[in-house]
């Protein structure tokens, strides 16, 4: 049997930089490996100095961000990198831009998760979005979602949504804790309450919370999605659509 040849997967990442290291670690998890020599290589430029994505789309100075991000892209590419994916779903709301920048492949984290929601929630499923306000006011996994015929909706309680953005800046900086459980645990409350029987962790912090503090509804991981989606694409013999 002639041995599948592996593409080199590119991490696009500091946004933030833990959420990054996360996605390494998933990727090692789900590759298929008998030896250390089965792994894929990995190209990480872990760039934190990107602009903050949702001020760019909520005040329009959007320039500077899809610079940063398709220079980032290129680094990648030059460096050797066959697939890209970025562990940030606001910056999705560049993926456009960012795709036309560089001749390789670069994953849409937001098209798969909604396709695995579909197939593991089911039609009309109403689904609760924890992100940022970037994410939610772009209608990033609305769109996605209803393409599947499936219901997205965010935390609409007085100051919900702001304390997840804080606790979102939080998780950053200092990592997981137990005032960022409570305050995400309040907007799943809220999201419960309009009707959402499943969840979606729209910003990798949220997932680096829900992991640790794990939630009353069924919920989808982005990062998890988007490393099971990286070793799909570097793993096949032919990578066809990343979405």
């Amino acid at each position: 049997m002639v041995p599948t040849m592996k593409k080199i997967v590119g991490i696009l990442g500091g946004m933030g930089p833990e959420s990054t290291a996360v996605l390494l670690q998933k990727i090692t998890r789900w590759t298929p490996a008998a030896v250390e020599q089965d792994h894929l290589r990995v190209i990480i430029d872990s760039n934190p100095k990107i602009p903050n994505r949702t001020d760019a789309l909520l005040f329009g100075n959007l320039e500077p961000v899809v610079q940063a991000l398709c220079e980032t892209a290129r680094n990648l590419e030059r460096a050797g990198a066959e697939v890209i994916g970025m562990p940030c779903n606001t910056a999705h709301a560049f993926l456009a831009e960012v795709r036309a920048s560089v001749e390789v492949p670069v994953v849409d984290m937001i098209g798969e998760v909604a396709r695995q929601a579909r197939q593991g929630f089911g039609k009309q499923t109403v689904v609760g979005i924890l992100a940022t306000d970037g994410t939610l006011r772009t209608r990033l996994y609305h769109e996605a979602l209803e393409s599947h015929h499936m219901e997205a909706l965010g935390p609409v309680g007085p100051g919900v949504q702001n304390a997840v953005m804080d606790t979102l800046d939080t998780v950053k900086l200092h990592g997981v804790s137990e005032e960022a459980k409570a305050a995400i645990s309040v907007a799943i409350h809220d999201l419960g309450a309009q009707g959402a029987t499943a969840l979606i962790a729209g910003c990798t912090e949220v997932a680096l919370i829900l992991e640790r503090y794990p939630p009353n509804l069924p919920w989808l991981d982005s990062l998890t999605v988007l490393a099971e989606a990286l070793v799909r694409e570097a793993t096949m013999d032919d990578p066809g659509s990343t979405g």
